[in-house]
């Protein structure tokens, strides 16, 4: 922990201080200036909000849909292990490789999207080179991607709720619906909360998909604040203000995760 995350850290910390190019022998110290820069650079505003907005969205798309398909699969459905392999599927496969093969589906010319629209009489839109598209195509592309795992976490809690309580609820005559959201789902709120955990720290953490896909064009709208951190240290050489974002992802981190503790206090339910 000393020598791979401690030390690192406290040297990214140093580094947010200096003005420094990677090249040059002697860096300038700053102090607080790469901080100030830094949100007042609209470029790094945009890069805040379009990760908010990414995840947000991945919260909002995810966890109730990964959700509903648990739900499904925890029926004993007549081929659940079949389903719950090829859901789970895309969330093995390589980030870069599964972005090079959604950027073939969205190609606006030959893609396979545009033309399953075309048959509809729809006139498909430039995914990824259009502003207010291409933050979308990320997101689509990603729920995708995340989805099985977050459907094999509320799969795990389904089938650890009690049989005792669910017995319990039908002899009192409470049905399906009942039983789900006054049994099921409290009993099912820890794997909420690690879900809404691990959904914030991806979607803060988004970026191969950015890279191979949309390169943060156009014009920002898909630049996210690792995308971000990349571009200003190792396309821009700016070391300084790099770290300096890299910072303040990491206190925004802490302090979303802090908060989301802090409130699922309120409607966790420990056993």
């Amino acid at each position: 922990m000393t020598l791979f995350v401690f030390i690192p850290a406290g040297y990214v910390v140093f580094l947010s201080l200096l003005r420094w190019n990677l090249i040059d022998v002697n860096a300038q110290f700053v102090g607080l200036g790469n901080y100030v820069h830094l949100f007042a650079s609209q470029s790094f505003q945009q890069a805040l909000s379009n990760t908010l907005i990414l995840g947000v969205g991945l919260i909002v798309i995810l966890l109730p849909l990964g959700l509903f398909l648990a739900v499904l699969l925890d029926m004993g459905l007549h081929g659940t292990r079949i389903y719950r392999t090829v859901m789970f599927g895309p969330y093995v496969l390589p980030l870069v490789a599964s972005g090079l093969v959604w950027t073939l589906l969205y190609n606006q010319n030959f893609g396979l999207i545009n033309q399953v629209l075309a048959w509809a009489h729809i006139n498909g839109p430039d995914w990824l080179g259009t502003n207010g598209f291409a933050l979308l195509a990320v997101l689509i592309m990603t729920v995708w991607q995340y989805l099985g795992y977050y459907m094999l976490i509320f799969l795990g809690g389904l089938q650890n709720v009690s049989a005792a309580l669910k017995e319990a609820a039908a002899i009192d005559g409470a049905n399906d619906r009942q039983t789900f959201w006054h049994i099921t789902l409290p009993a099912l709120s820890p794997s909420l909360f690690f879900a809404l955990i691990i959904c914030t720290i991806q979607a803060f953490q988004t970026f191969d998909q950015v890279y191979v896909m949309t390169g943060g064009g156009p014009d920002g709208s898909t630049t996210t604040l690792v995308y971000y951190i990349f571009n200003e240290g190792f396309q821009m050489y700016n070391i300084g203000t790099a770290a300096a974002a890299s910072m303040v992802l990491l206190i925004l981190l802490v302090i979303l995760t802090l908060l989301q503790v802090r409130l699922g206090r309120r409607w966790v339910v420990e056993e």
